[in-house]
């Protein structure tokens, strides 16, 4: 299984907020691991915006060095057309940065990481699992 983290997650596991999501992240394999780029842009923003740049980039940068980072491409592409078209049409929509990550997910057959299930569980055929509450 590949499993991408969304970007609470990490959050969470930057700020010692889910000792049961470092757990699980600790015991899968870092091969198995990918960052969307939507996360990797997100989380490079939020320590842009810190008081200390150099020290909250430093940090994000060294707990994602491990994993691949996941880029959008054609296939990428149409799952989010698709997503977003159904999405729309049921009057459900989910933010773009989660449009990218749910596209790139599915488009790769893995599982999306997040606490966020309320907005990812409105994706039609979408894995996705809570490591904050295991």
């Amino acid at each position: 299984m590949i499993y991408f983290l969304d970007t609470n997650i990490v959050v969470f596991c930057l700020r010692g907020q889910s000792a049961s999501a470092m757990r699980r992240l600790h015991v899968t394999p870092a091969t198995d691991i990918r960052i969307p780029l939507q996360v990797h842009a997100e989380l490079l923003v939020g320590a842009a915006k810190s008081a200390n740049l150099e020290r909250s980039r430093a940090r994000v940068t060294a707990f994602l060095a491990p994993f691949a980072l996941a880029w959008p491409d054609a296939q990428v592409e149409e799952h989010y057309v698709a997503i977003r078209t159904q999405l729309e049409a049921r009057g459900a929509p989910i933010s773009e940065a989660d449009l990218w990550i749910a596209a790139t997910v599915r488009a790769a057959g893995g599982t999306v990481v997040t606490n966020n299930v309320r907005e990812f569980s409105r994706v039609p055929d979408l894995l996705m699992e809570d490591w904050t509450t295991t």
